[in-house]
């Protein structure tokens, strides 16, 4: 792994920074399991919240992987394997 790597904790404290900054959301702690609909946003919101973390970490989220997101831990996955192709170009060139 390249110099890219990023906590799982990382992303999920980034997660609940952003929320709470930047949404206006009322969140101390997130399980990963947590669905967003239990955390109160809606897919506006999810939208939002995946343009957001697209600008922290210089990211592209397609759409059809936007709407497959239900839970916590599945943008979190998302960006961690994003994360990790961008490594991998990087590494290679």
């Amino acid at each position: 792994m390249g110099g890219l790597h990023v906590e799982r904790k990382e992303l999920i404290a980034k997660f609940v920074e952003i929320a709470s900054e930047k949404m206006g959301k009322d969140l101390e702690t997130v399980d990963e399991e947590s669905t967003f609909e239990e955390l109160g946003f809606d897919s506006i919101d999810v939208i939002d919240l995946v343009m957001f973390f697209e600008d922290e970490f210089a990211l592209r989220i397609e759409d059809e992987e936007i709407s497959k997101i239900r839970k916590v831990k599945d943008l979190i996955d998302i960006v961690i394997r994003k994360l990790e192709e961008i490594d991998d170009e990087v590494s290679e060139s």
